[in-house]
């Protein structure tokens, strides 16, 4: 008895499918127009309150050696992997630059700001080395996304220049200055020992004198003796004074030469170096005075120049509108289910 009670009661707690229909299909207007409505204000929002976004892509090739080679030497670059070249485009110096040179306010953008507006796409297969790279560029227009792009790419390429020209500069800058005072060190021996030779050779007869040794000059005709003269012989120390004097001239000549050059070369990475401080403090690229490769210039480049968007990426007026008549069917659905449960049972 106990059991069918129990039966009877669930029975009487389930709802049943066709009741739900019908009680949904009673309130039918009713989830309409909850549909309609939060598709209207969904739409509404999307086309006057959202802001538009539109898309520049630049297609960025990058093949950069690890090694090149320039006046002063070969040089082996830092970084070893385009992923970490083309990643240096977000970095803060190039978002700064493009900041001032876009004549945003930095007080209504900042630099993670612009950096949310940037994305680096990855397209790498498994095990192979990736050389090209699609950099996306966000922003209100297509006028202003174009120029954001192209701004951006020029101050990256401007800073991978400076940043890959400062590192060989600051590395041939120690190493003319090391081997500049070692070579005055070495300078400064052979003339110290140039005037000991100088002085010695001046106390050291050229001749040596044999004493008694004389020789004996006969005439051809008769083979007899006709005079006598006595012999002097070089000295050997002057022969080797002279020649080292010799040497050590020719090797002075010869310092004095390559360190009048790392001279050169300094004065001319001092010039450098400025100009590429002036570029971390402005902005501005300069065509630096030495012969330091600029390596950038013919392994970053562009297949083809950016183009501005035909139409905006987001957001997407028919897919908000279909999610806010989603929402707001739910909506109705729960509302209507409320009503006739709710209801009933008070």
């Amino acid at each position: 008895m106990n059991e069918n009670q129990n039966n009877v009661q669930c029975y009487e707690d389930e709802i049943d499918l066709r009741e739900l229909i019908m009680a949904l299909w009673k309130r039918k207007i009713m989830i309409i127009c909850f549909t309609l409505i939060a598709a209207i204000l969904a739409g509404m929002f999307s086309m006057f309150v959202l802001s538009p976004v539109y898309n520049t892509k630049l297609n960025i090739v990058i093949s950069m050696p690890e090694k090149y080679i320039t006046r002063y030497g070969e040089y082996a670059l830092p970084i070893t992997t385009n992923e970490q070249y083309i990643n240096l485009i977000t970095s803060n110096d190039v978002l700064l630059h493009t900041i001032e040179k876009m004549g945003y306010d930095k007080g209504t953008i900042s630099i993670e700001g612009l950096k949310k507006r940037i994305t680096i796409g990855n397209e790498a297969k498994s095990g192979s080395v990736q050389n090209s790279f699609e950099v996306t560029v966000s922003a209100n227009n297509p006028e202003e996304s174009l120029k954001l792009a192209q701004a951006l790419y020029s101050n990256y390429l401007d800073f991978l220049d400076s940043m890959t020209k400062e590192r060989a500069v600051n590395y041939y800058y120690n190493h003319f200055t090391i081997e500049l005072r070692a070579l005055e060190n070495s300078l400064n021996s052979q003339k110290d020992i140039l005037k000991s030779n100088e002085e010695l050779l001046a106390q050291t007869p050229k001749n040596i004198s044999s004493g008694n040794a004389n020789i004996e000059i006969q005439s051809p005709l008769n083979g007899s003796s006709d005079y006598i003269l006595p012999v002097d012989t070089i000295n050997p120390n002057y022969i080797k004074l002279e020649n080292d004097i010799i040497a050590n001239k020719q090797l002075i000549s010869s310092l004095e030469n390559t360190v009048r050059m790392n001279n050169q070369y300094l004065e001319e990475l001092d010039r450098e170096r400025e100009a590429i401080y002036r570029y971390y403090r402005t902005g501005q690229a300069e065509k630096l005075e030495s012969s330091v490769i600029g390596v950038v210039e013919t392994n970053v480049y562009l297949p083809s120049p950016p183009v501005a968007p035909t139409q905006k990426t987001s957001p997407s007026n028919a897919l908000n509108i279909a999610i806010g008549a989603v929402l707001g069917g739910m909506l109705g659905v729960m509302v209507a289910l409320f009503q006739e449960y709710w209801f009933k049972k008070a």
